[in-house]
């Protein structure tokens, strides 16, 4: 389990911006998020190990899961309401905050990609509620 993987940019771009709403007040995620963001935020690269962590934390929070997922669904209101960064309405977007901080649609993607699934499914088994299938419902550039 040497294998470093080289975090990409969207993805600290992402979990950037997640980190600011914490900052300014916004409401989301739990100290394992906040620790998750700061990670893909600062960090060059992480491990299998930390890959793993994601597609199960994803495989919960995302649009794969149960009903949408319990972060996803808030995200998309976030995204509809125009991505607000300032401190109105701070505990309305609590699923937006979880989920960028873990990376958002940039993290749900290179999750998804042939090469990381191919080695979490080496590494750890394939999952069986997890489909290879792209389920974003909006892409939209946040930055």
């Amino acid at each position: 389990m040497s294998d470093k993987f080289k975090i990409p940019g969207d993805v600290v771009k992402t979990a950037k911006i997640g980190n600011k709403l914490v900052k300014k007040g916004y409401q989301g995620g739990t100290q394992t998020g906040w620790d998750r963001g700061e990670q893909l935020a600062n960090d060059k690269y992480v491990d299998i190990k930390t890959l793993y962590q994601m597609r199960t934390w994803f495989a919960r929070h995302g649009p794969d899961a149960k009903n949408g997922g319990t972060s996803y669904p808030g995200y998309i209101n976030w995204v509809n309401d125009g991505a607000p960064k300032n401190l109105k309405n701070v505990g309305n977007y609590r699923g937006a905050v979880s989920w960028l901080i873990w990376g958002g649609d940039a993290g749900y993607l290179w999750l998804k990609s042939s090469e990381i699934r191919k080695k979490l499914n080496k590494e750890f088994g394939e999952i069986k509620s997890s489909t290879p299938k792209i389920r974003i419902d909006k892409n939209v550039d946040i930055f």
